[in-house]
């Protein structure tokens, strides 16, 4: 909340009348700056608040709609939205009679969401910040079988992504809107360029991966300074344990810190016992190959022999 009403606003932009307080007496320059200072800042403050949560608000329906078409929402369907902002994906989920659960961080958005949605049975919020609930519990949130289906805020697109990886086969599908660099690199293959690394064998380890569509900041308010993009994710399994998947993940993201060097170079710096018992049979396979042309097919083969060697 601003620390200063409308009122305060219209008082600063009439400085030469009189204000409320100080015996009719004008404010003088020195005042001017002070209460004009003390009301910019309140602005900042309010805003910083909102910027911490990555904050975008969808103002388009249309894109609303290609985002509910996209996950096929049906009469009936368990839908896990997180941060319904100010509720218009919301809208076209229950529009189509799904059984909506959103999670919201932002204590006013809730207030604001729960007096939009009062009369609305099929609505539950939770006043939560999705990324202090552990995987385990975020799986338990809603029903399954369920989707997700989310404009996500751009600062946790990364990092939740990872938690619902291990929890994925809770989950039909995931359509989100994330920033599009983002999109593009979960979704990128060796044949994408300087996008593909880390996060597209994160992408690739538990899902099918699909772009839908690209999506203008003119759909956002505040708009930013990037394009968004809506994204599919459908949970497969890989050939990995749970543990192992965890293992594989921080190993590939070692051998990816160097792109301009080769693979071998990678594996001797931070594998070097492996690369001294298998330099042969590595350089035969790899030669000098750099990370970012293995597919992710090659990744797991190269990881199943890291996994046999040490």
């Amino acid at each position: 909340m601003l620390l200063f009403g409308s009122s305060f606003k219209i008082q600063l932009n009439n400085l030469n009348e009189t204000t409320p307080g100080l015996k009719g007496n004008p404010l003088n320059l020195q005042d001017r700056q002070h209460y004009s200072c003390l009301y910019q800042s309140s602005i900042n403050s309010h805003q910083m608040t909102k910027k911490k949560w990555g904050q975008n608000f969808l103002i388009h329906n249309n894109v609303a709609e290609t985002i509910v078409e996209a996950a096929d929402v049906h009469n009936g369907d368990s839908i896990l939205e997180i941060g319904p902002g100010r509720g218009m994906l919301t809208r076209s989920l229950l529009e189509r009679g799904a059984q909506v659960t959103a999670i919201e961080v932002d204590p006013a958005l809730c207030e604001k969401l729960r007096k939009q949605f009062e009369h609305e049975a099929r609505f539950t919020l939770i006043d939560q910040d999705i990324m202090k609930v552990s995987p385990e519990d975020l799986a338990k949130i809603v029903s399954a079988p369920a989707k997700v289906v989310a404009n996500l805020p751009y600062n946790i697109a990364t990092p939740l992504l990872l938690r619902m990886l291990f929890v994925r086969k809770a989950w039909q599908s995931l359509t989100i809107m994330v920033q599009l660099e983002v999109a593009e690199r979960i979704c990128a293959s060796p044949d994408s360029g300087k996008i593909y690394g880390p996060l597209s064998l994160v992408g690739a380890l538990g899902f099918e991966r699909n772009i839908i569509k690209i999506i203008s900041p003119d759909s956002f308010r505040p708009a930013p300074k990037v394009d968004s993009g809506i994204i599919q994710l459908i949970p497969h399994s890989s050939s990995l344990t749970h543990e192992e998947e965890k293992q594989f993940l921080k190993w590939s993201h070692l051998l990816f810190q160097q792109r301009r060097k080769t693979l071998l170079n990678g594996i001797r710096r931070h594998f070097p016992e492996w690369f001294q018992n298998c330099e042969n049979s590595l350089r035969e396979k790899y030669g000098l190959r750099r990370p970012e042309s293995l597919d992710f097919s090659e990744w797991l083969m190269l990881f199943s022999d890291y996994l046999q060697k040490i």
